[in-house]
């Protein structure tokens, strides 16, 4: 996965991972985009240009020298990539890749090298901005991967693969991703009498049997960005870009009525935002038994597995509650493997991708526990059926809306994320702050 960053919020992934520590909240989705996927562990990224043309080799087997370029959550994940590039090095006797974690600033020095020429073979693109590099041309296509036999793009999770089409064309194989889950301490629940909530009542319901019978800090938390609003609108029958993609369509009922929902749980008391309760992102605030309930996604599980064990016992994971009569809804954030235009082996590096998401390659990547597979089939893995929380946001890829709006996500989050902070602050009413965004995004943004 990339770094939350990407997230709408919050720290980096290796200090997600690391840490209980504060978020760096910054560029798209108040934390979105901010050069998402910064991190690593170590390596700058280079140009891995080969001197093959990628064609050649024994029997006509693919060959070249590649370059492998993403952020890394942590040393597990570096140590992984490194592994299993070693493993097809092995497999693939004409095909070198060198590997380079890159450690700050992903999004801009990838745009920089895919300008100049001179970018990695294959290198990971989060879904948020994946559009906005499709839309230059500096991709290559990879759906002639489907036509192996071996090799069934009709396994990947439907919405987590089309992520990564642009104009009919797919151009990223995902990589990993993960939901947003309903994350909740099952002994704070019990001890208040509270019980898991399935629909936006229900939620406020238990919010508040929580805020009579417990001292917590709050009953719930959530960036001033209101980053669970993305799933509650396709729950409410909203979305956010119009059907031709031409404009924005905000200031909905439906869009309205869940931010409404939002902004007066938070004037009520029952949900509170990082820095009014001192916790620097929602796993910390769940780890630290500062609040019982957060919409967190599958990059969380490190952290309360590492750094607050005992707690993580009494955590599980719920979909997300939707309205009386909607639909379920969550939202996913997926990562791809691209390959450049620029690259002299197209061929090896889709080689590459094919096997790095194998069956095989995204089940053994999956048992890490960095992300979540994107195989439909995979729910059915012995790793995800003994870890059931997982397998419960893997199974809501199904029905996920990738945080994603085409080439323009980045200037559409910069216009909405001020106004959403302000109707959570009180500042606005929910419907201004929608009416305000869709008229900035569509005359600054469409016109």
């Amino acid at each position: 996965m990339a770094d939350d960053s990407t997230r709408f919020g919050g720290l980096t992934r290796r200090r997600f991972v690391r840490a209980a520590g504060a978020t760096g909240a910054a560029g798209l989705l108040a934390g979105c985009s901010n050069d998402s996927g910064n991190g690593g562990a170590g390596g700058s990224g280079g140009s891995g240009r080969s001197n093959s043309s990628g064609n050649g080799g024994s029997g006509g087997a693919p060959s070249g020298d590649l370059t492998l370029s993403g952020w890394a959550a942590d040393d597990t994940e570096s140590e992984l990539v490194k592994e299993l590039l070693s493993e097809f090095e092995s497999d693939h006797e004409n095909i070198n890749v060198e590997y380079n974690a890159v450690q700050s600033e992903y999004k801009q020095k990838m745009k920089t090298q895919l300008g100049a020429g001179n970018a990695p073979d294959v290198f990971y693109l989060d879904g948020s901005y994946f559009s906005s590099f499709a839309s230059e041309g500096v991709l290559t296509e990879v759906d002639s991967l489907g036509n192996a036999d071996d090799y069934n793009l009709d396994d990947f999770i439907d919405p987590v693969l089309d992520a990564f089409r642009y104009d009919g064309t797919l151009y990223g194989i995902p990589k990993d991703f993960s939901t947003l889950g309903l994350f909740h301490n099952t002994a704070m629940f019990e001890e208040a009498g509270a019980e898991v909530p399935e629909s936006w009542s229900d939620l406020r319901s238990a919010l508040e049997t929580i805020d009579s019978n417990l001292d917590v800090d709050a009953p719930m938390i959530e960036f001033p960005n209101a980053r669970i609003w993305h799933a509650m609108i396709y729950q409410n029958g909203g979305q956010v870009l119009e059907d031709d993609g031409s404009g924005v369509a905000l200031a909905s009922d439906a869009s309205i009525e869940a931010l409404q929902f939002l902004t007066d749980l938070k004037k009520d008391g029952l949900l509170a935002m990082p820095s009014e309760i001192s916790a620097g992102w929602h796993g910390a605030a769940i780890g630290n038994e500062q609040v019982a309930v957060a919409g967190i996604g599958a990059w969380a599980f490190p952290y309360l597995e590492q750094d607050a064990p005992e707690v993580d016992k009494n955590v599980d994971v719920a979909n997300l509650p939707s309205p009386q009569g909607g639909q379920k809804a969550t939202t996913a954030f997926p990562v791809s493997y691209s390959i450049g235009t620029s690259t002299d082996s197209p061929e090896a590096a889709k080689m590459l991708v094919r096997e790095l998401t194998s069956d095989e390659g995204m089940a053994r990547w999956a048992e890490k526990g960095l992300a979540l597979s994107a195989r439909k089939s995979h729910a059915d893995l012995e790793y995800y059926n003994e870890n059931p929380r997982k397998q419960k946001m893997l199974e809501a890829g199904e029905w996920s809306h990738p945080f994603a709006y085409g080439p323009n996500s980045e200037a559409i989050m910069n216009r909405l994320n001020p106004e959403l902070e302000g109707a959570m602050l009180g500042e606005q009413t929910a419907q201004e702050a929608l009416e305000n965004a869709q008229e900035n995004i569509n005359s600054e943004v469409f016109n």
